[in-house]
């Protein structure tokens, strides 16, 4: 009887001891993905000037919506993909 009981912690979660930690997908990518602090302000850098650049772009075909519609969410998600570049790096070695 002791012996199912173990096996039912087990299988639900509660026996830590018998039950093997699983590595997460960012914890594998964070370790093979390692960027200097120089390189992510570049990327900082890079991303932020594109994304103004494509917003500031996207004005100019403002009466044709498709185009649009494309440069200024490329711009937009440009302008947000900089913030990765660099706050990842402070939250983790802080």
């Amino acid at each position: 009887m002791n012996q199912a009981l173990e096996k039912m912690k087990m299988l639900v979660g509660m026996d830590e001891e018998a039950v093997p930690q699983q590595e997460s997908f960012m914890d594998d990518l964070n370790r093979n993905c390692t960027l200097s602090t120089k390189q992510r302000l570049y990327g900082f850098a890079i991303c932020l000037t594109t994304g103004i650049a494509c917003t500031l772009l996207s004005m100019l075909v403002f009466f044709n919506p498709i185009k649009f519609g494309i440069t200024f969410s490329f711009g937009n998600l440009l302008a947000l993909g900089r913030n990765k570049c660099v706050h990842y790096y402070y939250f983790t070695h802080s």
